[in-house]
């Protein structure tokens, strides 16, 4: 055999071997996958922006092994159009799309993700996929004792989420990892693997198997459709700590989190959690492009840096506001649903008590009340980190004076004491109010994960200049014996804990002051710790339309 032969025949193999590859990852996806979550989709996507364009008739050959299998095994019940439609491999619909976008722009080049492209890709994947298999439905036939389906728009945006949370599934997660495998340091690749890793065992599949066990059948609806639409919340905490990549990653996990609630095919509760999972974990990826994560600040912009440069940092910047601001609405949501499910089991445990309260010695009795009573506390601890009673009750100043910061004071035997000065706090947009409490909260870990402190002072001040509104927060602390520095309190865990927080320190606290404008300032002398800190007000024309939705923001 001469070498053009061989180069022929290794070239075939290669070939061959796509084709097979492709046609087995094709039906072991198609296995798990139903029409509102269909990861086929995913695979589509990832394939036509990854691999070479020399293979791809070769995928176009293993997606149509299936596809003519699924036709010709079901040809009799839906008719013989219906088998030759569905024996079309969708790729070869979509890879004219693809051809197009991968000559004009660059998803993935030198290590780096453009995730706006990336996210148009999957876009445009789910609506392909959508129309492709409304068309394939348009022309199948059934017997005549079935019901002839109906081609309608519930129909076809069903279709559309399916495939676009199936593309959400799979390509972000692959991207993401590809973009930490480009790092330069294999060191530094494998402690970032190393770490991501622990995140999703340590903070992500925990909180999601207790939400899925809450989502059993056996708790009821009520239980089932909160703990689904919770299932968000371990991405954004993943979003906090990796990024983007953490929200692609999350969103996976919490994807297949919600599909094994699923207990009918077709269940509309998942259909609709579903499609939260899909707006939220889309926010959150473009969220996490836009905010640097610690160590990855971006540097400031150049003084001779174009208008359009500006205007599009700016439009940066307010995105990545109203992301969060929509993300502390969620929170609420969930923590107001939480307090209502406190309500809901505090009664039906009453209920069960009575009726069991015969039949139970008093030992038993009291053993269960104490049971109770910890779940009860347990609960309200978990709405409260989410988002403080205080806060949703009583406003932003009660949530200073007297709410978490308080307690936490107190856990460690500091004395705490704030106040607010001027009258234009109140005056400042919500998601602001939301921003100066938790950026609180970090910093006060962040104190008392350097040392103990005896007394700690918040002092809170607005004001307005050029015509537009600024809060200050100052943070100052008495700093206990030299002796017991430099390492943290016992009830720091607890801490974090209580206040929500992430723990991660000063960097993170600058980030999130940079998206509002601001900027920290630390200093520390001998006897006091201190930590100043500026924001902004949101960039949105409608400042005070936004203000008016919670009059009860600030009442210093």
């Amino acid at each position: 055999m001469g070498a053009g032969e061989r180069a022929t025949f290794h070239t075939v193999l290669r070939q061959l071997g796509v084709a097979l590859a492709y046609a087995a990852c094709y039906a072991l996806l198609r296995y798990f996958s139903v029409s509102h979550w269909n990861l086929v989709a995913g695979l589509r996507v990832l394939c036509l922006l990854l691999v070479p364009r020399r293979y791809w008739l070769a995928m176009a050959v293993g997606e149509t092994m299936p596809l003519a299998w699924l036709g010709w095994s079901s040809h009799v019940r839906f008719g013989t159009l219906w088998a030759v439609c569905v024996a079309v491999p969708p790729i070869l619909l979509s890879a004219p799309v693809y051809a197009w976008f991968r000559r004009h722009v660059a998803v993935y080049r030198d290590g780096r993700v453009n995730v706006t492209a990336l996210m148009t890709a999957v876009l445009a994947g789910g609506v392909i996929s959508a129309l492709v298999n409304t068309g394939t439905l348009a022309v199948l036939t059934v017997p005549p004792t079935e019901p002839q389906p109906s081609i309608t728009v519930h129909m076809l945006l069903e279709y559309f989420l399916g495939s676009y949370l199936g593309a959400l599934t799979v390509v972000p997660p692959v991207f993401a990892w590809l973009s930490w495998s480009s790092l330069a340091s294999s060191r530094y690749r494998a402690a970032i693997r190393r770490a991501v890793v622990g995140d999703c065992v340590k903070g992500v599949i925990p909180p999601l198997l207790l939400l899925i066990w809450l989502a059993s059948a056996s708790h009821g609806d009520e239980v089932m459709e909160i703990a689904r639409l919770a299932m968000f919340l371990p991405a954004a905490w993943l979003t906090l700590r990796r990024g983007w990549q953490g929200a692609a990653l999350g969103g996976l996990l919490a994807s297949i989190a919600i599909e094994l609630t699923m207990t009918v095919v077709r269940d509309p509760a998942v259909i609709q959690a579903q499609a939260l999972i899909a707006f939220a974990v889309s926010s959150l990826i473009m969220l996490g492009a836009r905010v640097a994560l610690p160590g990855q600040a971006p540097h400031a912009a150049d003084a001779s840096a174009r208008p359009d440069d500006h205007d599009e940092k700016r439009r940066g910047f307010l995105l990545a506001q109203q992301g969060l601001y929509q993300e502390e609405l969620r929170l609420r949501h969930v923590a107001e649903s939480l307090d209502r499910l406190g309500k809901s089991l505090r009664d039906g445990q009453r209920r069960m008590m009575d009726r069991l309260r015969p039949v139970l010695p008093a030992s038993m009795e009291q053993s269960y009340a104490r049971h109770l009573d910890l779940t009860q506390m347990e609960m309200q601890r978990l709405a409260d980190t989410l988002h403080p009673r205080a806060w949703r009750e009583h406003g932003l100043a009660a949530t200073f004076q007297n709410g978490p910061l308080l307690q936490a004071a107190s856990l460690v035997g500091a004395d705490y004491r704030c106040t607010l000065t001027s009258d234009g706090l109140n005056q400042l947009a919500p998601d602001v109010h939301m921003m100066l409490y938790r950026q609180a909260c970090e910093v006060l870990v962040y104190m008392l994960a350097r040392e103990p402190v005896r007394r700690i002072r918040v002092h809170i001040r607005g004001g307005c200049t050029h015509g537009r509104r600024w809060v200050v927060l100052r943070i100052s602390a008495v700093r206990t014996a030299p002796s017991q520095r430099g390492r943290p309190v016992p009830e720091w865990r607890q801490l974090v804990s209580l206040l929500g927080t992430t723990g991660q320190g000063m960097a993170t606290v600058r980030e999130r002051a940079l998206i509002y404008g601001g900027m920290v300032h630390e200093r520390e002398s001998e006897d006091r710790l201190g930590v100043t800190l500026l924001l902004h007000d949101a960039l949105r024309v409608d400042t005070q339309q936004e203000s008016a939705v919670d009059p009860r923001a600030v009442s210093a």
